[in-house]
């Protein structure tokens, strides 16, 4: 009999243990299905804000390219595969070359047959540079006048032609500058010098003296010169 009582007992307790964890069971599949539920929600939501905005980015990009206009480029730039230009140069870019100096090379060549005058044979040596660079020998005729000189050993000054009647004076090398030369000879008004006093033997020309030999005025003088004297 008591056990009977028992066991009636241990099943009311199992039965209300298994409802109990039905319950629970229940439960949780409910909060479970909830949370599923939830994030299906959620996510449904974030899909149709991405389509919304994705037709807002369509329609604003075919309004800009409306409002843009496109841009046609008529002529295009002949270019080589290294990136040569070979377009023609336009005429306002293109500076102009200066002209030539046609004294430039004959000065260096003076200087150097004027830098040594103690050398042998200089008066031959002067006698060949005259010839080979067909040069005027010229004297002092006072007033800025010249004379055609005689002997290139008397002469004071050498005339290179430039162009037309243009010509480069320099002084004769030969003929050291002494006051007399200086005062007298058309130095100090052909020439700006270093003279003092004395008498200077070597010659250095920084720039020769322009004149030009008009065959009625004769010699005019366009452009001092500028002589550096040494009393070697």
């Amino acid at each position: 009999m008591e056990e009977a009582v028992v066991s009636s007992s241990m099943a009311g307790v199992l039965n209300y243990l298994s409802l109990g964890l039905s319950v629970l069971l229940l439960l949780v599949v409910a909060y479970l299905w909830s949370i599923n539920s939830r994030q299906d929600v959620d996510l449904q939501r974030i899909q149709t804000d991405v389509q919304r905005l994705r037709k807002k980015v369509i329609t604003l990009e075919e309004k800009v390219s409306q409002i843009r206009e496109p841009q046609v480029i008529a002529d295009v730039p002949q270019v080589e595969p290294f990136g040569i230009d070979l377009s023609e140069p336009e005429t306002s870019r293109i500076t102009p070359l200066a002209p030539p100096i046609p004294w430039l090379n004959f000065i260096e060549d003076f200087n150097k047959l004027a830098g040594d005058p103690d050398a042998r044979g200089y008066i031959k040596k002067c006698e060949r540079f005259i010839r080979e660079n067909k040069l005027k020998i010229l004297t002092y005729g006072g007033t800025m006048t010249f004379r055609p000189a005689i002997d290139a050993k008397d002469s004071l000054y050498w005339a290179f032609k430039c162009s037309g009647e243009e010509y480069a004076v320099f002084p004769n090398p030969m003929n050291p500058c002494d006051e007399n030369l200086y005062e007298f000879g058309g130095m100090k008004e052909i020439y700006a010098l270093n003279f003092e006093d004395g008498v200077y033997r070597k010659y250095s020309v920084k720039q020769p003296a322009l004149f030009v030999q008009d065959p009625l005025k004769g010699w005019m003088l366009k452009k001092p010169g500028v002589v550096n004297l040494e009393r070697k």
